[in-house]
Formats: structure tokens, C-alpha cells, sequence
């Protein structure tokens, strides 16, 4: 069995990681990140997509191989949590 992991129209593991990028960026921003060349993060959406490096002789780097999908806070600093908490909202809003 394999894993598809999709978002509206984009799926993340069987499209090549450009594609990804590119549909994604018909829905959302999506920005390269700055700690791993050919990786990338759609912060509104706190969904992060990672890729083995880029070489264009490796066709396994051509692909995302690990997507994170947060909840809403999931990067939250502890005082951007204690002023969630104090707004009275829920863990993840």
C-alpha cells in the first residue's frame, strides 16, 4: 500500500517536489526554508515539506519524502500560547 498525502488538488508524494510547490502556491504562500536547500513550508497552512537534498541525478530528491502537518499554535512561543490562553481560546485556534 502506498501513503498519498494531498492537499485539494496537490499530491505531495506523487508530484515532483517543483510541481508540489507550484500547485500549493495557487492555494497558499509557500516559501524555500532556510535551514535545508529544496525544502519548503506553507506557514498558514503550518505544513512543512522535506525532500533528501537536490541532486538532479538522484531522482529520490526530485520528491518530497516527509510532509509535518501542524495544528494552529504548533509554533507558538510560550508567550504567544499564555496570550492564547488568556483570549480564552482552546489549544490550536
Amino acid at each position: 500500500m502506498l501513503d498519498v498525502a494531498r492537499y485539494r488538488d496537490v499530491d505531495v508524494f506523487g508530484m515532483t517536489a517543483l510541481e508540489v510547490v507550484e500547485r500549493l502556491r495557487g492555494h497558499t504562500r509557500v516559501v524555500e526554508a532556510a535551514e535545508q536547500e529544496g525544502c519548503f513550508v506553507a506557514p498558514d497552512l503550518l505544513l512543512s515539506l522535506w525532500r533528501p537534498g537536490v541532486d538532479p541525478d538522484d531522482e529520490e530528491t526530485h520528491y518530497f519524502s516527509a510532509v509535518l502537518l501542524a495544528r494552529p499554535g504548533y509554533y507558538d512561543t510560550p508567550a504567544e500560547a499564555a496570550a492564547r490562553q488568556a483570549a480564552g481560546l482552546p489549544p490550536g485556534y
